[in-house]
């Protein structure tokens, strides 16, 4: 009770002072408002090339994406619901004058707003794909009050257009969001371009030689779990690096991202061979230079299936999480890859070197129909009027 009634107090000075900045003339900008940022950093790279339009950058804290190196001097880059007061308003004053406006997550300020009629509101998810539940398909989204559903239903209204690489990702968010299959557009996912750039790998690889040189000619294996409603504060790894670094010979580097909503990790063991990248910016960098993905109910595998590699699913709580967060389905077009419920049994697969490719293709065909290497520029094509760009 008490938290709803502060969210319910910020939201309407959030409202008073958006009415406020939306007196003012609108502007050919476009504002992203990111929690993780990695699909704007694609549309943003590709709108830079246009000088005359403006790119606003609004982040909150568990963005990693570091939206300077966006190669425009046309932009500002602001913190969003920070202890930064300032910056927050001057956030409120460009979602209120933006021509353009995207968002890659749940943003509960856009449940107070009202866009005008020449604005478009683009949910550009930060994921590829789905396996476990959000929205009004998470089983707790029930017990929440009835003002707090009332909200969530508002925001979802909000999305104009939503960009999907597949049909399933569409039919998940209908059902997640209660929209209608008119707001999806077929354009693929950004982020997923990387993987169809040459170059771009090979760049990537090597900054991440540069920056942990350990894993030059070794194996590296991804651990990359995604979040417990109960832990996000802190979290303790369950996969027991003791026992990775006792049967796993020195060819092998454990490489450890945590979701970015988890604040901190109690147990990580301090060891060459253990590398902690949640800081890392850049999920796809680390994606390119592993060797053997290790997660459970995250969309991680929707990318890493682009390149074909292993995948280990180390769903320990699969009954409890089902139940608590949810998961879409229990089969190879969610888990392409063996199910362990125990670290020896992670180990085993990772000692076995059979890789079953063809559920990998099928999983990649199904999740990523429409990204093909070209998403940024469909995407930019269908939303965009040219007289903007």
């Amino acid at each position: 009770m008490i938290k709803e009634f502060g969210i319910s107090i910020y939201l309407f000075f959030f409202k008073v002072f958006f009415s406020l900045f939306n007196l003012f003339p609108m502007k050919n900008k476009t504002v992203f408002l990111s929690s993780f940022g990695d699909n704007a950093f694609f549309i943003a790279k590709e709108l830079a090339k246009s000088e005359k339009h403006q790119i606003i950058f609004i982040n909150q804290s568990r963005c990693k994406i570091d939206f300077t190196t966006v190669p425009t001097t046309n932009k500002k880059i602001y913190s969003f619901e920070t202890s930064n007061i300032l910056d927050t308003f001057l956030s409120i004053y460009h979602l209120a004058t933006a021509k353009y406006v995207f968002v890659d997550n749940y943003a509960g300020v856009l449940s107070v707003i009202r866009f005008r009629q020449e604005v478009k509101c683009i949910q550009l998810w930060h994921a590829a794909g789905a396996i476990k539940k959000f929205g009004w398909s998470d089983p707790e989204t029930s017990a929440r009050s009835e003002r707090a559903k009332q909200r969530f239903q508002q925001v979802y209204d909000r999305f104009q257009y939503i960009p999907v690489g597949s049909q399933q990702m569409a039919d998940i968010f209908s059902e997640s969001f209660h929209v209608d299959q008119s707001h999806f557009i077929y354009t693929g996912v950004p982020q997923t371009d990387f993987y169809f750039d040459k170059a771009a790998k090979e760049s990537a690889y090597a900054k991440l030689i540069e920056r942990y040189p350990i894993i030059a000619g070794k194996k590296v294996v991804l651990y990359a779990p995604t979040f417990r409603k109960n832990s996000l504060h802190s979290m303790k790894v369950q996969l027991e690096v003791s026992e990775f670094l006792e049967k796993m010979d020195g060819d092998y580097v454990l490489m450890i991202r945590l979701h970015p909503s988890v604040q901190e990790v109690t147990n990580i063991v301090d060891h060459p061979r253990v590398l902690l990248a949640t800081d890392y910016p850049h999920l796809s960098d680390l994606l390119i230079v592993s060797d053997i993905l290790i997660t459970d109910y995250s969309s991680i595998p929707v990318e890493f299936s682009l390149l074909g590699k292993k995948m280990i699913f180390y769903a320990y709580d699969l009954e409890d999480y089902g139940k608590t967060q949810g998961i879409w389905a229990e089969s190879n077009l969610y888990f392409p890859g063996p199910i362990a419920k125990t670290t020896t049994e992670v180990l085993a697969h990772i000692q076995d070197s059979s890789v079953d490719h063809e559920k990998i293709d099928l999983f990649r065909n199904h999740w990523n129909t429409y990204s093909t290497g070209h998403s940024t520029c469909q995407l930019i094509t269908a939303i965009y009027d040219t007289k903007d760009l």
